[in-house]
């Protein structure tokens, strides 16, 4: 779902492979995946809601996402929360 709205908002034929595009339609891809508020892609599509520390929501991605979840695991493990004593 995801990933079809972004090609939609940036103005990029959903028939293409990766390999097809061009440097322009590259640039437009990573900015609406950056900044997806920005181009009202709804807050419900995005994978980080109601962030714990700043309470913000957005759109995570590769090693952000391993990073936050490692954060999350260690805030758990500190409560001594169930879901954090089983990692």
């Amino acid at each position: 779902r995801f990933s079809n709205i972004v090609c939609k908002k940036a103005d990029v034929d959903m028939d293409k492979r990766a390999g097809e595009l061009t440097q322009k339609e590259m640039d437009d891809l990573v900015n609406v995946i950056q900044n997806p508020l920005e181009y009202k892609i709804p807050q419900w599509m995005l994978n980080r809601r109601k962030d714990f520390k700043d309470g913000k929501t957005s759109q995570m991605s590769s090693n952000q996402i391993d990073q936050k979840m490692r954060d999350d695991l260690e805030r758990l493990k500190k409560m001594r929360n169930h879901r954090g004593l089983r990692h």
